[in-house]
């Protein structure tokens, strides 16, 4: 999917956004409930913090109010979002912001962790082995990469089952099931986890795993290994 498509995709979200995400992603909230829980450093440790693709700034409040000593970078590719996280942040001098699209843009380096909260799908197969590298190489040693992201199953009829399931869970919470699933078939480029982890083994990243998956949602962890 073309930058500019993808900008105007959340821009017209930008209005009700977790809100949206909460009718469309199940367990949208407790997905970061466990994502907090997979960061493994002291509430003490100085943090500095990138939120890749940023959205509406859930995470990086969350992160922010729970790791006092953390500087959190948040990254996303549209000013309406930035604008939206500087509201939900107002006040708060550990935070800084950069609009930028991750896949072509640098997002600096020295981080201790980086989160991605389902935005990775938006990278397309080809471009995640490199992108993965500049991940590992954005992080210090013994640094984390935490991500919550959009999958598919190996298996083509488990993918169809699990697929209806999701449409299904949609039109429970009032939405068009079958629309927003031609929308992600035009627009995302979701991955198996067996391959996401053998693409962050060759990237350099330590341990990388799944830790939790619900139909094509799954939450997932690496870390880069230390000196």
């Amino acid at each position: 999917m073309k930058t500019q498509d993808v900008q105007e995709h959340f821009r017209v979200q930008v209005p009700d956004y977790p809100g949206l995400m909460r009718r469309l992603i199940p367990f949208y909230d407790q997905q970061r409930v466990l994502m907090r829980a997979l960061i493994p450093f002291d509430r003490t440790t100085p943090l500095m913090v990138l939120d890749l693709g940023c959205g509406p700034g859930l995470m990086a409040a969350e992160i922010l109010s729970e790791f006092p000593f953390s500087r959190v970078t948040l990254f996303d590719l549209t000013a309406e979002m930035i604008h939206v996280c500087k509201a939900r942040l107002a006040g708060s001098d550990r935070a800084t912001y950069r609009i930028g699209d991750f896949r072509t843009d640098d997002f600096g380096g020295g981080y201790d962790l980086i989160i991605a909260s389902l935005s990775l799908h938006h990278l397309e197969r080809a471009e995640r082995p490199a992108f993965f590298r500049r991940v590992h190489e954005s992080l210090l040693p013994s640094g984390h990469l935490i991500a919550a992201e959009v999958i598919v199953d190996e298996s083509p009829e488990v993918r169809e089952r699990q697929y209806e399931l999701w449409q299904r869970f949609m039109i429970e919470q009032g939405e068009d099931g079958a629309a927003w699933y031609q929308k992600h078939l035009a627009k995302d480029h979701s991955i198996e986890i067996s391959t996401l982890v053998t693409m962050l083994s060759q990237a350099g990243f330590t341990a990388p795993g799944c830790f939790w998956r619900y139909l094509n949602f799954a939450i997932i962890s690496a870390h880069r290994a230390a000196v």
